[in-house]
């Protein structure tokens, strides 16, 4: 069960060894009074042992449980092969490295504390999932707080006992090895990103596009630590400097050259999270045409009433074709991206017939109050559309810190109301209005 710590059940019942062995088999995880059999005795003769093999039988199920939950956490961070790093594969490496960089520079801590602490550590995003803190503004970071503080209160009275112990430890902060850990976890990113596919996550997940906007984000990360930690582990903080800049030269090398106007392609996201406001016509940027802008045609092939779409679109004069397929939803929704050929476009175009639009499109960097990078995609409608336009922002990250960011953002004074949970102004509603937008009003 992804994201959400598995329990055993509160009621108690009595079963048979034989019965329970088979729920399991059957992956039910009971809470359970064993019965007296003869299958019993084949572990202990001691009757009044009974109950300490039910209560580690239930332990050993619940441990396994909370392992599965936590393998399917995914963090920010890609490895080699393309796949997001989970929580397990981070805690693992966090409780190999930090006890041996203590061993090093540190004897004095308790290293059997810091790999405990290492493995409990991230064990709160089995409930609020990973919100990396690479970019994340102030008011962010009081919300990633918030919602963890509330779900640590749950997990406390769910944890094995010694791991409740452990991570209520770590997270009061009040020990040198705590503290150690917590520092040593901030470096994992970077490290994965070197050894793994880091300029991808940062244009991807980010938003940064250049060398100086990367590097003027691990400075940023590199002063809040230095506040958070008031200069107690110095080395750690330096080795932090040496893997930001071994990853900056990563980053250099793969996209040197690189630099060129271009039609943005919004990543194929599982989730993508966005809002959208209505756009004043009279309001509209003065050098709109300075800014990479593309005409669109979309049309929709199926429309659900529960929202689901599928839709193809053709980008300028024959520049980038895709059939996109979205699922319900407003501000959150699935979405994938294919790309197809002109030709596939051109036969499919005849389906969409009375579920078209037409659009120019401009795309115009943005920074937010928080100093948060992002890309408008302002549309100017056309056909029977004229006279409407539109803003939307796509959020970036995964769906959890995404809809932080989206909760948080203070839009541009031009940006009009926000119509993000209006199903009128879905280009889907758009597409089959043949009377013009006015008849929204």
């Amino acid at each position: 069960m992804a994201g959400e710590a598995r329990q055993v059940q509160t009621e108690v019942e009595t079963i048979t060894p034989v019965a329970f062995l088979e729920a399991l088999r059957q992956g039910d995880y009971p809470s359970v009074e064993l019965t007296d059999d003869q299958t019993f005795d084949t572990i202990s003769h001691d009757i009044d042992r009974r109950p300490l093999f039910q209560k580690m039988a239930n332990l050993a199920i619940t441990s396994a449980g909370l392992v599965d939950d936590f393998s399917s956490v995914e963090r920010i961070p890609r490895l080699d092969n393309g796949d997001r790093e989970t929580d397990v594969e981070h805690s693992f490496l966090l409780a190999t490295l930090a006890p041996n960089l203590a061993q090093m520079l540190y004897p004095n801590l308790d290293r059997d504390r810091i790999r405990h602490y290492s493995l409990v550590h991230d064990m709160i995003e089995t409930r609020v999932g990973d919100v990396a803190t690479f970019n994340l503004s102030p008011d962010e970071q009081a919300e990633k707080e918030r919602r963890e503080q509330m779900a640590l209160e749950k997990l406390l009275r769910e944890l094995p006992p010694l791991e409740a112990e452990a991570l209520e430890s770590y997270e009061k902060q009040d020990t040198p090895e705590a503290r150690f850990v917590r520092l040593v976890d901030k470096l994992l990113p970077t490290v994965v990103d070197i050894t793994g596919q880091g300029p991808r996550v940062v244009e991807e997940d980010f938003g940064i596009t250049s060398l100086g906007e990367l590097r003027s984000s691990h400075n940023k990360l590199a002063a809040k630590w230095r506040d958070m930690f008031h200069n107690e582990f110095p080395e750690i903080e330096q080795l932090y400097a040496v893997l930001a800049y071994l990853f900056e030269n990563k980053y250099a090398q793969e996209r040197q050259e690189q630099k060129e106007t271009r039609i943005p392609e919004r990543p194929n996201q599982l989730k993508e999270v966005e809002r959208k406001w209505l756009i004043n016509p009279d309001n509209l940027p003065d050098d709109l045409e300075n800014y990479p802008h593309a005409d669109l045609k979309q049309g929709y092939l199926a429309v659900s009433g529960d929202g689901s779409e599928t839709r193809i679109r053709s980008f300028g004069d024959g520049e980038r074709f895709e059939l996109t397929v979205k699922t319900a939803g407003t501000v959150v929704r699935g979405e994938q991206n294919i790309k197809i050929t002109g030709e596939m476009f051109k036969a499919l175009w005849p389906q969409t017939e009375g579920n078209r639009v037409e659009k120019t499109r401009y795309y115009i960097p943005f920074t937010d109050s928080n100093n948060n990078q992002h890309t408008i995609e302002l549309d100017v409608y056309a056909g029977h559309l004229s006279g409407l336009a539109t803003a939307e922002i796509e959020f970036s990250g995964r769906e959890t810190e995404a809809s932080v960011r989206a909760n948080t953002f203070t839009p541009p004074k031009w940006f009009g109301d926000d119509v993000s949970e209006d199903k009128r102004y879905k280009n889907r509603s758009l597409a089959s209005m043949q009377h013009g937008f006015m008849k929204l009003g």
